[in-house]
């Protein structure tokens, strides 16, 4: 009874959020802008990289093979990390990997961190935040969310909603001066100094992972802005929140799954490609080694929390070759009008309702499993080719039948 009573607030409260979303111009305004600029970007750069769609199947093999193996993946990548004195921890759920990086971080600490959809799935920012630290986005859109108060309508654009209008006045608020809102460069400009002070004071850095080589021991992650690259060259300490579906075999497997997922999020090529490695130290006469430039220690926690489940599940298991590009859902006729409201807590879209059964319950992944239209154009779409359309309605069968809820 206290199950059925929860499930019917969640789902009132989501399709509140998805009516004040439909209502609301500004959002709207937006979401079309953002999503018009893609659909105007990806056709002709899918024409003009037409090896991208045979590098995509290559690296659907690459995801299916390592989620197969993904145990003794985790067991390389342990190896190979600590063998490079990287930290290595294995968080089963969002608490465990509070409590790991809490510890690791403490309290009264300044803290720069990157765009990272798993650091939203643990609510990891307003956590560090409560325990007594200083804690900034980096990424240009992050930050526009982090002082709205809101959570990302998109993996890659988190800020899709926000038009330049409102930026505007969000900066007046927060830097007590105007700024014209058609001037991109000045709002651009007026985030990166502020932010610069703080790469420089921070004691700590966090960030996610595009893809992970267990062989190798290496994290690889692409952006477009350069401030990851400021957070893992600046602070002393560094920590890698990444989940276990973004370990693949080799280095090489790496670069192919950020070069498709940077093809399909709309680059040409990512203005960055960054290889975290290990610390960064030089060698001392006398045989010790130290901190030459970068962090001196780097701590990386691979996280679970329902991803097990997923990938043993055979019904679900491809939801775990999502690389994050967010294709799929500039693709969505329903995303298009609620952005990101469509989905879960987190995870957006259609694939979002898949992860959020997983990783935050059936209760908050039924109420997107029935705002699906079913229509296929994220499966067309999506450089994995997953079949989220099948999933959806596997999902609904299993609240008709009572078995989303058992187990």
């Amino acid at each position: 009874m206290a199950l059925k009573g929860e499930f019917k607030r969640i789902w009132g409260r989501y399709a509140a959020e998805m009516r004040t979303a439909i209502k609301d111009k500004t959002f709207r305004t937006g979401v079309s802008r953002a999503t018009k600029s893609y659909e105007e970007g990806i056709t002709p750069l899918l024409e003009r990289f037409k090896e991208s769609s045979t590098l995509a199947e290559e690296v659907r093999r690459i995801k299916e093979k390592a989620i197969e193996n993904i145990e003794d993946l985790i067991k390389m990548a342990e190896r190979s990390f600590t063998e490079k004195g990287i930290k290595v921890y294995l968080a089963k759920d969002a608490d465990e990997a509070k409590q790991i990086i809490g510890k690791i971080v403490g309290s009264g600490k300044i803290i720069v961190k990157s765009k990272s959809i798993t650091t939203e799935e643990i609510h990891l920012r307003e956590y560090l935040i409560e325990q007594g630290n200083e804690v900034w986005e980096t990424d240009l859109g992050e930050f526009i969310i982090q002082i709205a108060k809101e959570r990302p309508m998109h993996l890659v654009t988190p800020a899709m909603h926000v038009p330049r209008e409102r930026v505007a006045r969000l900066l007046k608020e927060l830097f007590k001066r105007s700024y014209d809102p058609n001037d991109i460069p000045e709002l651009v400009k007026a985030v990166s100094d502020f932010l610069r002070e703080k790469y420089f004071t921070a004691d700590v850095g966090i960030i996610g992972a595009n893809a992970i080589a267990a062989k190798d021991g290496c994290v690889v992650l692409i952006h477009n802005e350069g401030n990851i690259r400021m957070v893992t060259c600046i602070p002393n300490k560094l920590i890698i929140v990444a989940g276990i579906e973004k370990i693949v075999p080799t280095l090489e497997d790496a670069f192919k799954v950020v070069y498709i997922t940077a093809r399909y999020a709309e680059y040409k090529v990512a203005g960055y490609f960054d290889v975290i490695a290990g610390p960064k130290t030089i060698s001392l006469p006398s045989g010790e080694r130290v901190s030459s430039v970068g962090p001196s220690e780097i701590h990386l926690i691979l996280l679970d929390n329902g991803r097990s489940r997923m990938i043993n599940d055979p019904l679900f298991k491809e939801a775990a070759y999502c690389l994050r590009c967010g294709a799929c859902m500039y693709s969505c006729p329903v995303f298009k009008i609620t952005a990101g409201k469509f989905g879960g807590p987190v995870y957006m879209g259609g694939i979002g309702v898949i992860w959020t059964y997983f990783v935050h319950g059936p209760e908050y992944a039924i109420p997107g499993a029935y705002s699906c239209l079913i229509d296929g154009r994220c499966y067309e779409r999506c450089p994995m080719k997953i079949d989220t359309p099948r999933m959806i309605k596997e999902l609904r069968a299993r609240y008709a039948s009572g078995e989303a809820f058992r187990g």
